[in-house]
């Protein structure tokens, strides 16, 4: 029998709850008439109390039961706390409207019984989240099966096997928000139990108009990539170096920034100046501190090729720069030293090419020109970057190819190559690339033929950032639009000094009687009417886009297949006179300045050299005194 004490507080309990004394079917199998004598000898005390209590008419059933039983009984009459119900109740649930399934959950135990606890426990999270969920299902059980030798003899009796049941249950949530399913699933990793696994198949929906989007976000990818591959192999250490050296107070600047490097780990690993020095071009343009950076080899005055592809451009992009950006455009003369030069031609190709620059519409004021040689940390930062360049990547750089005339599948171990191919050659990328970083260019403009090496400048930028931390600037290239010249003599092939017969190419300081005589003497063919073929008729269509490139503008080009249809009933002599004097119209200006500036004002040129080469010398100084303190060398 029960103590006075529990008694006592049974008997309170149910005194609040108005029911009948739950302990008699717990305690004995006897009925109550029994155990409590005849309803006569009762005392009074007992039955006034038994009075105020609401008895059912029907008593309990004394045989023992489940709980589950006994709380079923005592609900149809009486209503038990929520909490208590959830112990033995099923979770609830709820409907799924349109059945678009977002997540599945799978449930892996070796127990029967942790698996369902656990399967159960997810659902009433689910629940409680407004997440539709249905479950748990079972799935096929997973049975790993082995034997393990006892002794060494292999022999029957010396065997054991052993076997593992894996079971799994799955759980799917219906019409869920992405985000809350997040949220419950972190809730369940923070919760886990013993002995269960957890594999979540998360789906993300979207409109049918995705395509669009994702096309809206391509040069936003491209941009987080670049940022990402820019810093993609720098240690941690050159990274506090570096971050020492921009801001040595950043540690403890103030709160608020520190709080915005938890809140954005992923930019704030350095200070603002160590990512724009380490970021991508693309970044870097949209801020103020763009720097356009190209060069030019001395090789005279240019030629129409280059005028269209090279110096045209970088007028445009003088014209339309914000007042922020910094141009600087550099005549390359070391360049020129790869292959034997005469002393004397060499200087006046200098002054030529730089004259040229002048009269095409290039600012002195507005851009920065000098010439290559009157920079020393150009050679300086060459030589810094050569001892981390590979030999073999500059081996299969296409440059000294191209000028030894060697197939392009040449290797160093080529006969012609080992007997012919200098160190100045071989190196030629590393000094470009030297150009490119020393003045920490964002944008480089260049053609697609000089992609390749603007790829190396890269490398060798992210190499060496790699190994001393973000130092150098990561270029990109402004890649214009193909405006290739061909031979007037050899259509199929490019516009060139290069070539024996000078009246292949139409130089910007010819006057109208030569470019009327070599417009003249152009190679075409004999076939009647003007029409664009490139393939068939290369001479005539070579006339054709050098009048689409004049009339076109600086912005661009004319359709050359519209050009053709709209002359194609002119005869071949009254095409090229057209040709020559839209040539000559357009080319009068740039020559008039170009001997207004080289005969009536010599020291003008000299002048413009000094001032381009002492602003160069003052901005490649501060990116070689980083790199030297990086290396330890000052």
């Amino acid at each position: 029998m029960f103590s006075a004490n529990p008694m006592r507080s049974a008997w309170r309990s149910n005194k609040r709850l108005k029911i009948s004394s739950l302990f008699r079917p717990i305690s004995t199998s006897h009925p109550p008439a029994q155990e409590s004598g005849s309803p006569s000898t009762q005392d009074p005390s007992t039955t006034a109390v038994s009075s105020e209590i609401s008895v059912p008419s029907a008593p309990l059933d004394s045989t023992p039961k489940e709980w589950a039983e006994r709380l079923d009984q005592i609900g149809t009459k009486f209503r038990l706390p929520r909490n208590v119900q959830a112990v033995y109740l099923k979770p609830l649930r709820r409907k799924a409207r349109f059945g678009l399934p977002v997540c599945d959950l799978q449930l892996r135990s070796y127990s029967a019984r942790h698996v369902e606890f656990f399967a159960d426990f997810a659902l009433r999270a689910a629940y409680y989240l407004r997440l539709p969920a249905f479950g748990p299902t079972p799935l096929p059980r997973i049975t790993e099966r082995w034997t393990v030798l006892k002794s060494n003899f292999a022999h029957k009796k010396s065997q054991e096997n052993f076997e593992r049941v894996t079971l799994r249950r799955l759980i799917q949530i219906k019409d869920a928000h992405p985000d809350n399913v997040e949220m419950w699933l972190a809730f369940l990793r923070k919760h886990a139990f013993h002995g269960v696994g957890m594999k979540a198949n998360v789906w993300e929906h979207s409109p049918i108009g995705v395509g669009k989007s994702m096309d809206d976000m391509a040069a936003e990818l491209d941009s987080s990539i670049e940022e990402k591959l820019a810093n993609f192999g720098s240690s941690k250490k050159g990274f506090e170096q570096a971050e020492s050296r921009a801001h040595p107070e950043y540690s403890v600047r103030n709160a608020s920034r520190l709080l915005y490097r938890q809140l954005n780990p992923s930019r704030s690993r350095c200070p603002r100046q160590c990512r724009r020095n380490a970021s991508t071009t693309k970044s870097a343009s949209a801020s103020n501190d763009r720097i356009i950076f190209s060069g030019i080899q001395p090789t005279g005055v240019p030629h129409l090729g280059n005028y269209l592809g090279a110096l045209r451009q970088w007028v445009l992009l003088q014209n339309e720069a914000v007042p922020s950006t910094k141009l600087i455009f550099s005549i390359v003369d070391l360049h020129a030293l790869t292959v034997p030069q005469d002393p004397t031609t060499l200087r006046q190709w200098r002054k030529q090419l730089l004259a040229t620059l002048i009269a095409v519409g290039i600012n002195p004021k507005r851009s920065t020109v000098f010439f290559q040689s009157a920079v020393p940390a150009h050679s300086e930062l060459m030589w810094i970057l050569s001892t981390i360049s590979s030999m073999g990547y500059l081996s299969r750089m296409t440059q000294w190819k191209s000028k030894l005339q060697l197939p392009e599948e040449s290797t160093l171990e080529n006969s012609d190559a080992k007997s012919r191919l200098k160190l100045g050659l071989f190196s030629y990328p590393v000094l470009q690339a030297a150009d490119v970083l020393v003045h920490r260019a964002t944008d480089v403009p260049v053609g697609e033929d000089q992609k390749q090496h603007l790829e190396f400048t890269r490398e060798v930028a992210n190499g060496f950032n790699h190994i001393y931390g973000p130092v150098l600037v990561m270029p990109a290239p402004l890649i214009s639009p193909a405006k290739r010249v061909m031979s007037l003599k050899q259509p199929t092939l490019k516009m060139s000094k290069s070539h024996t017969d000078p009246r292949s190419r139409i130089l910007l300081t010819d006057s109208a009687e030569e470019i009327h005589q070599k417009i003249k003497l152009a190679l075409t063919d004999s076939e009647p009417g003007i029409s664009y073929d490139p393939s068939k008729r290369p001479g005539v269509s070579n006339l054709i886009e050098i009048l689409g490139h004049i009339q076109g503008g600086a912005d661009g080009s004319k359709a050359f297949a519209e050009l053709g249809r709209e002359h194609e009933l002119l005869s071949m002599r009254a095409f090229k006179e057209h040709v020559a004097n839209s040539l000559t119209e357009h080319l009068k200006g740039i020559r008039e300045r170009y001997l207004e500036l080289t005969n009536n004002t010599p020291d003008y040129i000299d002048t413009i050299a000094e001032d381009g080469a002492r602003v160069a010398r003052g901005n490649a100084d501060i990116t070689l005194r980083t790199v030297k303190d990086t290396l330890g060398l000052s």
